[in-house]
Formats: C-alpha cells, structure tokens, sequence
C-alpha cells in the first residue's frame, strides 16, 4: 500500500508540475462573424421597421429600377419598395413617384392616410351614346343586379359608360373604392384609364387601375381579398373565361362567392363576350342570379349550361360545342339566343350591345399568289409539316402537333411577308396611315419592319419588348411614323383624329389596316380591329392568305369564329359576307353562319 500512496503522490506532482496546453484561439472569421451579429442586432435596436413621416412631411414610396441609384431613399422589406419621408420630393427621386391610381400609391395613401397626386387631362363632354348606356348600367344597379355586360362594338366609347356608371354607383351604394382591371400592355391601357376618369371627374373616390398579372397583390396570406371594393370594372372581361389563377384571383377580389346582396358591382366590358357561352364565366354570378340560385350553382358554368340544355361538351378541359352542335348552325344560333335573351331580356336589361353608327369594319380578304420559289419553298415547308405531325398523332402527342401547328404558321407568314411590306408603302404613298397587324414578333414583326424602313418609311413598333410602347403609339397617332407594326388586340386606340390626354388630336390621315398572319381567335381579329374602326373613324381591313395554302383554312376558322363572337351579343354579321363568299363559306343568313368554336 504505502508504495502505491508514493506512485500516486509522485503522478499529482507531476501533473501539477506540466505546463498547461493554451486553449485554442479563435479565428478570425468567427471574431467576425460574431462582430457583425452583435452590429446587425445593434442597428436592429436603432433602426425602425418603417420610416415614420413627422408632421407635414410624408412617405413617398418609389418604383426604382434595378441597379438605378436613389439618393436619399431607403428600401422597406415591409412595403417591399424604396421610400423616402419629407415635405417635397427631390427633383432627382421625381421619377420614381407613385403614379395616380396605381397600387403603389395606394399603398403610399394607406401609409399616410391621405390621398397622393391625382391626374389632370382634357376635359371630354360624353356623347349621347355614352350618357345612354351609362343610364342603362345605372338602372341595373338600382334594381338590386350584382353586375351588367357592357358589349357595344368597338369605338363607341365603352370606357367612359364605364367611369360615369362606377361613379353614380359608388355614390349611390355609398362606396369610396373603386377597381379597374385592364389588359395588357399595362403601359398603353393604365395611362389611358387614368385620363379618361382624369377627363371626366373622378368623384373624389378611390380608384385603383391594375392590368390582371397585378391581381395577386390584392390577395392575401390566408386567401381572402385584402381590400373591399365597391364596383369592379373588369375591362375585357373574356380574359376570365379559363381556368386560370388569373380567373381565380378576379373571382376572389370580385367576391363571386358571396351573396346577391352583399357582392360588390361587376361592369363587364368586352366587345368580344366569347366563342361559346361557356367562355362568359365572368357572367356566372349574374346568371345565378338572374335564376335566383346561389353563385356557387354555377361555379361550373359549363355544367350549368349542359344542365339547361345548351349543347356543349367538355373536351381537354375546356367547355366547346358539342358535336352535334358543330354540325348545326341552327343548334348554335339558338345557343347563342338562348344566354342572350336572359340577360337582355331581363327588367331592365342587365346587358347592351349597339352597333357602330358609322357601320361595320369594311373587311375583305386578299389572296396571294406564291412566286415559284416561294411556292417551293411551301411545299418544302408542308412535306416536312404533313411527315412531323404525321407522326405526332401517331404517338398521341397532343403538345408536339400544337407545336407543330405554330411553327408552320410562322413559316407561312415568313413567305407573304414581302408582299405585306409592299401593299403597305404603296398606300403611304395613297396618302393614308397604315396598320399592319402580326401575331408572332421575329417571323412577322422584325422583317416587316426592316422591309418598310428600308422603303425609308417611318414604322412604330408596337411589339415585343418595346420599351416605351406609349410613345410608340404617339409616333404613329401624331404622323410621325405612317406605319405601326404591331401584335396588341386590345385597349389601345389607332384610329385618326383621336382626342390625346394634352388636349391635341392625332392626325387626320385615313387608316387601312392589313391583318398579315390570320388568326383562329374571332375574339382576337375583332378586337384587332376595333383599334382603328372607332369613335365614328373607319378603317377597312384587308386579311391576305396565300392561295391553296393553309392559310386559307386559319382564315376559315376566323370568320366562324367571328360569326359566333358576334352572334353572342346579338351584333351585326353582314359585314362578313364578303369575306365568307371569298373563302367559300356558304353564306345563308347572318344568324345561321356556320360556327366554329
């Protein structure tokens, strides 16, 4: 024992004795990392989470583009934009102000609790078409209606009826928010809203302009509508026909589900209500409660209609005609009739649609006859087209024979495009402004616009990427550029002698228009050319095709097309018979016109 008491002694001596191991040091990095946590938590505690506006100052919120410099502004996670606090804006960050009626400055109003900058623009005195038909949207409101279609033809000034009608509405419901939802491009259509409520009066309500990629800002975290509007106006409403989140958000933010006497106002405006009265889903509220059942009945609107015995079918997900339906024009004509007339018919009236009085678009078709090469070049083009989707369908690939369709249309457009250049500077030289309609941007727009420059002809470019389509747009209106190239079919004004926001016109110079790529979409061709045919101005469009080439075929479908667009709001067909009798479409009477859908 006592010599292990000595082991264990001599150890503890030892251990004592040895010099100790320095304890690891720390990096750099960490030092720091630890430095910048305890910084960041330091200018937690000083910094605010929103800028504050003292006394006569207040928040400004800016749109900054990416990697433009701001000085002074600060960006507010919360608000997720810049924003600056003062009396005045700097000249340097005026820019990059809230415009009138947008969501930012919507925003920015609810920051401060007090309305921002509103719009000035030329008065306009209304015509007595538009006074009407505000009168007739007025009267439905009256009568307890949770909505109206607003469906005259193109240029008779639906967007006035639409500002007068929200704001005798909102005053009598005694609503302060008003919503309007236009197409694209947001840069032509927002700026034109603004000046039409600007040129009228906007009754000192709120207003809030958004095109429909916007809708989402409206919606909140737990899916409900963030703000409560009082009138909804859906400017061309066709686009909520689908199944889409575009349809779903306007469907939340215009309150579908709630009852007839709780919902909110819905002024639908199209000149172009659908091919199918399966595509007036925008509608479906009102047809519940003009049938006094609850909205949620005709959720599916398509099944609602099958239920009343209209003759459609669903097929890849989309409500069409039936087959029977597509062998019979009178099966459609009475379709058509029938969803009309409960509307129309209704006391009072929930919808109008008024002809032009300056008559229809003068539409005529042009046929092009191919070069020999350009007629090789065709074939060429059509072999390897027929063997591709040949075997598309044979391996089922709905999405290839899609493809497929798209490409060859480009091709086919690519051929006629010198003769389009050409018809297009020899009516320059007519002395007449010219529009010249394409849908696809490098195959069509690009090689358009390069052939007519090179004739040395001034063209805007309303396509693609433009920057500035607005002052591309003005180009045109005032003269400066005879020719427009451009693929926008809706909510943009062309025509001559239009009344500008600075109280100008644009000038006077006749317009023709040629529709280079025909398209399937009726809805898509009317509205082409309601940009020009407009506000007692009238423009003749010509729709060229090469001869014996598929061209012809699109061209077919579209004037179906365009007879059933114009049979559903019960509008004037007879525009389109020479065109049909060109095409070689039987042409009976108006109302029996075979459709397509």
């Amino acid at each position: 024992m006592p010599p292990r008491k000595a082991t264990t002694a001599r150890k503890a001596a030892a251990k004592k004795a040895a010099p100790r191991k320095a304890a690891p040091k720390k990096s750099a990095t960490k030092k720091t990392a630890a430095k910048k946590t305890v910084a960041k938590k330091r200018s937690r505690a000083v910094m605010p989470d929103v800028p504050t506006a003292a006394p006569g100052e207040r928040v400004w919120l800016l749109d900054v583009p990416f990697r433009t410099p701001a000085p002074g502004a600060q960006f507010v996670k919360k608000w997720k934009s810049y924003a600056w606090v003062g009396t005045e804006l700097p000249v340097e960050l005026a820019p990059f102000k809230a415009l009138p009626f947008s969501y930012q400055q919507w925003v920015e109003d609810d920051i401060n609790d007090s309305t921002g900058e509103r719009p000035v623009a030329a008065p306009k005195i209304p015509r007595p078409e538009q006074v009407s038909g505000a009168a007739a949207v007025v009267d439905a409101a009256r009568a307890g209606k949770r909505g109206f279609l607003l469906a005259d033809n193109a240029g008779l000034g639906k967007t006035l009826i639409a500002v007068m009608s929200a704001k005798t509405i909102a005053e009598e419901r005694g609503e302060t928010n008003i919503l309007v939802l236009v197409d694209r491009p947001a840069q032509i259509t927002i700026p034109h809203w603004r000046y039409s409520i600007a040129s009228v009066g906007d009754g000192g309500f709120r207003w809030l302009i958004m095109s429909p990629d916007q809708l989402k800002k409206l919606i909140a975290r737990n899916g409900r509508p963030k703000y409560t509007f009082g009138v909804v106006i859906a400017d061309e409403a066709q686009l909520y026909s689908n199944d889409t989140q575009r349809t779903a958000a306007f469907e939340k933010v215009a309150r579908f589900s709630n009852s007839h006497e709780q919902a909110p106002f819905v002024l639908s405006v199209t000149a172009t209500p659908g091919h199918t009265p399966a595509d007036q889903r925008y509608l479906a509220p009102l047809f519940a409660q003009l049938h006094s059942e609850p909205s949620e009945y005709w959720s599916d609107l398509g099944a609602r209609l099958v239920e009343s015995g209209l003759p459609l079918d669903k097929s890849y997900g989309k409500w069409t005609w039936s087959a029977e339906a597509k062998e019979s024009a009178t099966l459609q004509s009475q379709a058509l009739e029938t969803v009309r007339g409960w509307m129309s018919n209704s006391k009072p009236p929930l919808m109008i649609h008024r002809p032009t009085p300056w008559g229809p678009v003068p539409l005529d078709g042009m046929p092009i006859d191919l070069t020999h090469a350009q007629r090789a070049e065709y074939e060429t083009e059509w072999a390897e087209y027929a063997y591709e989707m040949g075997l598309a369908r044979k391996s089922r690939n709905i999405a290839r024979g899609r493809a497929l369709v798209l490409r060859y249309r480009q091709k086919a457009g690519m051929i006629r495009a010198e003769s389009t250049a050409q018809w297009a500077q020899a009516q320059v030289k007519a002395g007449k402004q010219v529009l010249v309609a394409v849908e696809f941007v490098s195959t069509a727009g690009d090689p358009l616009v390069e052939m007519i420059e090179d004739a040395g002809i001034s063209v805007a470019k309303l396509f693609g990427a433009v920057p500035d389509k607005e002052g591309q747009r003005l180009r045109f209106q005032r003269g400066d550029a005879p020719v427009i190239v451009f693929n926008v079919t809706t909510s943009i004004s062309l025509h001559a002698n239009e009344a500008l926001p600075d109280g100008t016109h644009a000038s006077s110079l006749p317009r023709t228009g040629i529709f280079h790529q025909p398209r399937y979409s009726g809805i898509a061709a009317e509205q082409t050319f309601g940009r020009s045919h407009r506000d007692y101005q009238t423009c003749p469009w010509v729709i060229p095709f090469g001869v014996g080439t598929k061209e012809e075929d699109v061209a077919t479908v579209m004037l179906r097309n365009l007879n059933s667009v114009t049979g559903l709001k019960g509008g004037d067909r007879s525009g389109l018979r020479s065109l049909s009798e060109l095409l070689g479409v039987e042409w009976l009477e108006p109302d029996v016109l075979t459709t397509e859908a």
